[in-house]
């Protein structure tokens, strides 16, 4: 028998790269599907459980205030016992085991993510299942990599492309899953990671889309933008958001650094405090808390009397950093994109009022400003504009968010901020070498 070349032998590796890929994006369906259908029933409980505590205020606020608190609490144990990778967004933990800082999660990660983020996001929190589904499709690559007895560089592949799957099953955007392993986790183009990322995203979205259904994230009228003035106002836009994202990365920053303050009093407590802080928020204004899938829709369908809009902007800006500082599991990007989306609609208001004959749809700067501020802040410009093009599958889109993310991203870079992942990273490689001393 003639033996296999060292080319044939690297094509059937390519063939089970492939087949592996797909067998994560699955599973990272399978997981995110159940994790998106269980946050709407919690989601729906805490509704419930809020329009009952109006209906007795004197003594009802106690309840979303404690089960908020609870929550929080139950979520920050579990990481501490159990996966204190799987802290915070969990993005930078994959990040970092991308770059060879750190050993990959193991399969604790996946309960304690699920269920940590299932109670601290149905709170009310402001968190993303995002944050959750990368870690665990990431996860997931690892273990499938193991299972399939792959290379170690394979595996690493298959770590990276399962991230992936899991942004693009949270968003419905395989696409923009796919840029974001090549934009922020691998940062260059590999053939292998190519296939597998590819596979598994692919895999991802077709058991997501059997579960919960093919529907783009949000609805947008059809949208229609005049080269003059239009294309000028998007790049004035890109570089106010790109001010406020260097603001929202300093915002996150001192959140961080406000609760570390407190070490005396441990994590789980400190977590419980801002779960009765937002649960009180919930008991006034529920339709303010949580993910913000809803309120980016009212935004995007609707216009707002400008007060409201400073008034909300105002709000979620420092909830989402007051949100993410305890550790508990959940993401920044869905926060993020509610602050670009309210941003979005108080620039195209202002422009109107400035500029009578705008033709520019408001929905246009609402949408826009989405993607703007994901760039600025994260600095996946390409990930931001496939996020919102294929969330609201407006095609129109693509050129506003081209000429506005040019400038949200410079404006950062200029001042010299870090993209929030790369200090997240850095904040956590500190602690480790500091615990290491």
């Amino acid at each position: 028998m003639t033996p296999r070349t060292d080319e044939e032998a690297d094509r059937s590796h390519l063939i089970r790269l492939a087949v592996a890929g797909l067998a994560v994006g699955a599973a990272a369906g399978l997981v995110g599907s159940a994790l998106h259908i269980v946050l709407d029933h919690a989601d729906a409980l805490r509704a419930v459980v809020v329009a009952w505590s109006r209906a007795v205020p004197w003594i009802g606020w106690l309840a979303p205030v404690t089960l908020a608190a609870a929550a929080a609490f139950v979520a920050r144990w579990l990481v501490r016992r159990f996966a204190p990778e799987a802290v915070g967004s969990g993005v930078q933990n994959v990040e970092a085991v991308v770059r060879g800082e750190v050993q990959p999660t193991g399969a604790r990660v996946l309960p304690v993510k699920f269920v940590g983020g299932v109670l601290a996001i149905g709170a009310g929190l402001a968190l993303g299942r995002e944050g959750p589904t990368v870690q665990m499709g990431a996860t997931i690559g690892h273990l499938v990599g193991r299972a399939f007895r792959l290379r170690a560089a394979d595996t690493a592949v298959l770590f990276a492309a399962g991230a992936g799957a899991g942004l693009a099953v949270a968003f419905n955007a395989p696409l923009a899953g796919a840029i974001f392993v090549f934009e922020e986790l691998v940062r260059r183009f590999e053939l292998r990671v190519a296939i597998a990322t590819l596979a598994a995203c692919s895999g991802g979205l077709a058991v997501m889309r059997a579960i919960v259904g093919n529907r783009t994230v949000f609805s947008v009228p059809a949208l229609e933008v005049d080269l003059f003035p239009g294309y000028l106002l998007f790049f004035a836009f890109g570089g106010l958001i790109g001010l406020l994202g260097w603001a929202y990365i300093k915002a996150v920053v001192a959140g961080l650094d406000l609760l570390e303050r407190f070490r005396r009093v441990s994590p789980e407590v400190r977590a419980g405090v801002v779960g009765a802080i937002v649960g009180l928020l919930a008991f006034f204004v529920p339709q303010l808390v949580g993910g913000g899938e809803t309120l980016i829709q009212d935004f995007l369908d609707s216009r707002h009397a400008t007060g409201v809009l400073v008034a909300v902007f105002a709000l979620r800006f420092l909830l989402g950093p007051l949100s993410y500082a305890p550790g508990l599991p959940g993401g920044l990007f869905a926060p993020l994109l509610v602050v670009g989306v309210i941003a979005g609609a108080l620039f195209g208001q202002t422009a109107e009022a400035l500029w009578p004959l705008l033709t520019t749809p408001l929905a246009a700067f609402a949408a826009v400003g989405m993607g703007a501020l994901f760039a600025a802040v994260v600095r996946a410009p390409l990930t931001g504009i496939a996020l919102v093009v294929e969330m609201t599958g407006a095609t129109a889109l693509f050129v506003p968010l081209l000429t506005a993310c040019a400038a949200a991203i410079a404006v950062p870079a200029l001042l010299g901020e870090r993209p929030i992942y790369d200090t997240l990273r850095d904040r956590d490689t500190a602690r480790r070498t500091a615990g290491a001393k």
